[in-house]
């Protein structure tokens, strides 16, 4: 059986301690999930809606990955979102993202609406600071959930086991 999965990012910079983890941390899922077999894993980014697609303004290869649309959550059977925090939330890159995606909650999916209803969601996000977060992480993590929540997802983040006891800022929300 196949399904897909989308890894779909925000992210300014790949070198800077601050937001490194993000783009690695898109990659590094992404490599997990193509060991499921069956599985057709994609690495999308967001479109900065401000500074769009200016390559002067990221750092190298963050602008290779293709910019996520909406037919891409459509196909998708998993999506994975990730961004850096801002203010006790994701970045407001990402946000803009999401709400650009309000159509789908209406649309029809078979018998009811909702186009991406049933679909696995699930979220990482980076703090930064070189290897230490400095918190709200889950904050940011569960503002992703509410975004799964509202169009009738499936959200999946860690099960607690002895990975959280040995890594820092371990969370059952999601990877940070």
């Amino acid at each position: 059986m196949v399904f897909k999965v989308a890894v779909i990012f925000y992210s300014l910079h790949g070198r800077l301690v601050t937001t490194a983890n993000v783009i690695a941390e898109a990659n590094i899922i992404a490599e997990g999930a193509r060991k499921v077999p069956g599985a057709e894993v994609t690495v999308y980014r967001v479109r900065d809606p401000v500074k769009g697609d200016d390559h002067s303004l990221f750092d190298e290869g963050i602008l290779d990955a293709p910019v996520a649309n909406l037919q891409d959550l459509r196909d998708a059977d998993a999506i994975i979102l990730g961004a850096p925090g801002r203010q006790g939330g994701m970045c407001g890159e990402m946000r803009l993202f999401l709400d650009a995606l309000a159509p789908l909650q209406v649309e029809k999916k078979g018998n009811s609406a909702g186009a991406l209803k049933g679909k696995v969601g699930s979220a990482f996000t980076s703090v930064g600071g070189h290897g230490r977060g400095y918190g709200g992480h889950e904050a940011i993590l569960q503002s992703f959930h509410a975004f799964f929540l509202q169009h009738g997802m499936v959200v999946v983040g860690n099960p607690p086991t002895h990975i959280m006891e040995d890594a820092a800022l371990a969370t059952p929300f999601g990877v940070v």
